[in-house]
């Protein structure tokens, strides 16, 4: 029993990893079960096992970037010393910034709220959470809200390609950040 869990979950993930390849080299208006099945090496009906329809894949591909976009943040945040100015949001501008998946799947999940925006209430609920947590914070609620816009401004730029930054520009732009995560720290 336990291995053949261990078979689904692996061909399900399977499944999400060629979606988010599919999805970043052709976008999410182009992105079909079929490509999908291809691409992880299921047929049609394995892959309609583990998700009945486009849009419980998409769902899947947002709770997905959520979590990994977590994970990230999680793992910036060990980085930082415990008692440094500034460390959650800090996490998160070091997190964000660095989710090796956030360009292919920012400009998928702009194509997807064009065409069902309900798939993207994962993420609408995460960006809430944050938001409250930010408010209970020890830090200025303004101050932190703007490097977050930045960081997302930045994030919506590299999705669709348009940015214009040499690696020095965003790599500064990265250092004002972290230091205005520091101003924002009370």
């Amino acid at each position: 029993m336990v291995a053949e869990q261990v078979a689904l979950g692996s061909a399900r993930e399977r499944v999400l990893e060629a979606a988010e390849r599919v999805v970043s080299e052709t976008g999410a208006a182009r992105l079909t079960l079929d490509a999908v099945a291809q691409a992880a090496g299921v047929s049609k009906g394995g892959l309609l096992y583990h998700f009945p329809s486009k849009e419980s894949l998409l769902a899947a591909l947002a709770k997905r970037y959520v979590d990994g976009m977590r994970e990230c943040v999680e793992a910036a945040k060990s980085s930082i010393g415990a008692g440094e100015s500034g460390r959650d949001l800090k996490a998160c501008i070091i997190g964000a910034l660095s989710d090796p998946r956030a360009k292919a799947m920012g400009a998928a999940f702009m194509a997807t709220a064009a065409s069902d925006p309900t798939l993207l209430e994962v993420i609408r609920e995460c960006i809430a959470q944050h938001t409250q947590e930010l408010a209970a914070s020890r830090v200025d609620f303004a101050r932190a809200a703007i490097v977050i816009l930045a960081i997302d401004g930045l994030k919506m730029r590299e999705a669709l390609r348009i940015s214009a930054f040499s690696a020095e520009q965003r790599a500064a732009i990265v250092d004002e950040l972290l230091k205005l995560a520091d101003e924002a720290h009370r």
